[in-house]
């Protein structure tokens, strides 16, 4: 499914959930469920929730079923995902999946708009395949940091990165491109500036709160003409749809209306509310978006930031490349970002600090215990914590001093 969702949503949409759950029926143990997996399920039970009081039934019957279907491929990847090599398998295959798809966008190019200078995928939201190959280099980043594999993989990771490049390019979604930027400007800043991430983290909770709320309306960003060569006075008409999805959205600021449902009672018929917040803040109110603040936090917090430097480059990394698709985009019910979602929340299994090499260990450092067999005794051996000489009869050496224990 890692490999699929970058390829084609409707694919996970279609068959995630019984994936999932053939995945947690397989794997020969319970779930072990943490407050990520907890956060999931409750955002799931609001959004079924929200049903009773939805302005469009049929609308949000769909939506529920996708957030089932990307919450439960969330906690079956963090239940499978136990062993660095799994994680890295899940990793990889999402890879090889934006891979696939920038080569099939290069190559066959499927639907294009040349008004717009825009190429895409048959079947498939350009904006999707443009998050999906922007994400698909933040990955390519963490296996990386992650040295996944001998130095031919890793070269391969970074032939993969310009073929990814210029198939966002040729999407035109600025929001993709835009992404791709930031990330290249953090990871420099962030090899001089320790908490860099945190700066990450509090620009985007800024951003995404003020822009969609601030009438940018009376603002023109002429300078974006200018750099993506698309008439964009109104920001491809974001400018006139958050003003109304920001009035859809204080009719019921706690409950919101209903999930998915703000599309039909947009003027616009059919069109989203392309902003993380009014998007949540119209399917499932305050509560819904408190939930999901939550559950992202919580996932930041088992990346474990604190443990290394590469585990904080990695999720300011994630942040910064994510901030401008949620401010102008759709994404918070995407299975390529929830699986990577997964993927961030077992962050240390792949990704732990590096020790300084020593020449002796450190006195708080928990002694190594071995054990010797010879000639039919036991011998119990001490801690490993300095060589001596071993007597005659005992076979091989070993760091420690021996003593006999009782024959069985």
């Amino acid at each position: 499914m890692a490999a699929l969702a970058p390829v084609n949503p409707q694919l996970a949409y279609q068959y995630g959930i019984w994936l999932a759950v053939i995945a947690l029926l397989t794997s020969g143990r319970m779930p072990r469920l943490g407050p990520v997996d907890c956060l999931a399920v409750l955002l799931c039970v609001w959004a079924t929730a929200t049903s009773m009081w939805t302005q469009d039934q049929a609308a949000t019957e769909v939506a529920v079923y996708a957030w089932w279907t990307v919450a439960l491929l969330l906690l079956a990847a963090r239940h499978v995902m136990n062993t660095r090599r799994r994680l890295l398998l899940v990793a990889v295959a999402f890879l090889a999946g934006t891979t696939w798809a920038a080569i099939e966008l290069i190559s066959v190019g499927g639907t294009t708009e040349p008004s717009l200078l825009r190429q895409g995928i048959d079947g498939v939201g350009i904006n999707y395949t443009a998050y999906s190959l922007a994400t698909g280099m933040v990955v390519s980043l963490m296996l990386w940091a992650a040295r996944t594999g001998s130095r031919t993989t890793r070269t391969a990771l970074l032939l993969a990165v310009p073929v990814l490049g210029y198939a966002t390019v040729i999407t035109g979604t600025r929001a993709s491109l835009i992404a791709v930027i930031l990330v290249a400007l953090y990871v420099f800043v962030n090899s001089a500036v320790k908490q860099a991430w945190v700066a990450a983290v509090a620009v985007s909770a800024v951003l995404l709160l003020a822009v969609p709320f601030s009438n940018l309306g009376q603002y023109s960003p002429g300078w974006l003409d200018d750099t993506f060569d698309r008439p964009l006075e109104d920001l491809s008409g974001r400018l006139l749809i958050w003003p109304i999805a920001e009035a859809s959205f204080w009719e019921s600021p706690l409950l919101g209306i209903g999930a998915g449902a703000f599309p039909g009672t947009n003027p616009y018929y059919g069109v989203g509310a392309h902003s993380l917040l009014l998007a949540l803040g119209n399917d499932v109110g305050i509560v819904g978006i408190a939930i999901f603040v939550a559950l992202i936090g919580f996932v930041l917090r088992d990346a474990a930031p604190a443990t290394g430097k590469r585990n904080r480059m990695l999720v300011g990394a994630l942040i910064v490349a994510w901030t401008p698709i949620w401010l102008s985009g759709h994404w918070e019910i995407s299975p390529a970002a929830w699986l990577v979602l997964a993927v961030w929340s077992r962050l240390p299994l792949a990704v732990t600090p590096r020790r300084s090499p020593r020449r002796h260990r450190r006195a708080d450092e928990p002694p190594l215990p071995a054990l010797v067999v010879a000639r039919g005794d036991v011998w119990r051996v001490g801690h490993v914590n300095a060589a001596v000489r071993v007597p005659r009869g005992l076979s091989g050496s070993v760091q420690a001093a021996a003593q006999p224990l009782p024959r069985r």
